[in-house]
């Protein structure tokens, strides 16, 4: 998951910085304000905002610093920036004050999108105990692994400690029985 998440972060990353350094030289179009970019936001993360003021408190219970009354205000490279960054995607701008038109608000929906896909894939477990309760040792160490955001194709550090911790799983069919066996 780890590594995952970082090749999902470095396109998005690469996306963003293109999308920016674009900017400099396109000519200026129409702009798009917070509030639009707020509703396409909130929809890439899955929420369903039936107008701009929704979206913002949507996007509120995810972190984002955003108050209603920026919703009318034309969105800058800084303040897309300051968004997605509140959601956990780095990105740099080129010029702060610089508006976004729609084509490149839409683009850097998109990198929103595909974050928020890659984290919705694998949900993580509310803590180890629901892991140890599986009656299965692979599923116990699967389930440790998305608890520690490892991804489940690659090598994780924590793969020996999930190891150690599911070998308290007894498989079905081998509880230990009070008498000694011969």
């Amino acid at each position: 998951m780890m590594r995952k998440a970082f090749l999902v972060l470095a396109v998005v990353t690469a996306l963003t910085a293109g999308i920016f350094a674009a900017s400099t030289s396109a000519p200026k179009t129409t702009s798009v304000t917070v509030g639009d970019f707020a509703v396409k936001v909130a929809k890439a993360m899955g929420y369903s905002p039936a107008d701009q003021q929704a979206a913002v408190k949507s996007l509120k219970t995810s972190g984002v610093n955003l108050d209603a009354g920026e919703i009318g205000s034309r969105l800058t490279e800084g303040k897309a920036a300051q968004i997605l960054g509140d959601l956990g995607i780095k990105v740099r701008t080129s010029d702060a004050a610089s508006p976004l038109s729609p084509a490149k608000s839409d683009q850097l929906v998109t990198a929103v999108s595909l974050s928020s896909a890659s984290a919705a894939s694998v949900t993580p477990s509310a803590d180890l105990n629901d892991c140890l309760a599986l009656r299965n040792r692979g599923q116990c160490e699967t389930c440790c692994k998305v608890f520690y955001g490892c991804d489940l194709n690659l090598s994780c550090d924590f793969a020996k400690a999930c190891t150690r911790t599911c070998s308290a799983v007894v498989p079905p069919g081998l509880q230990s029985s009070p008498e000694p066996q011969p």
